[in-house]
């Protein structure tokens, strides 16, 4: 479905209405995501990474440090105790 609006416009009004950008809401989606496989699944972080798309997998642990304040590894420890 197209909206019919340029990107930069969809940025702008996103902004405007929630503060933060359409790249922010994308990024606590991924993030959340990642969550959600570390608790429910035996994957590796490794493995998690690439099933979100990120083929470069120190990148995404520095996603996931510098959003949630802990590693990946950290988060899934600490939640399945």
């Amino acid at each position: 479905m197209r909206l019919n609006i340029s990107t930069p416009y969809l940025n702008e009004c996103v902004k405007d209405v929630t503060g933060y950008p359409v790249s922010y809401h994308i990024q606590q989606r991924i993030i959340l995501e990642a969550k959600r496989l570390l608790y429910h699944s035996d994957k590796s972080v490794k493995e998690i990474a690439d099933a979100l798309g990120f083929e470069d997998y120190p990148y995404f642990s520095r996603l996931f440090s510098k959003v949630t304040g802990m590693s990946a590894l950290s988060f899934r420890n600490k939640n399945r105790d």
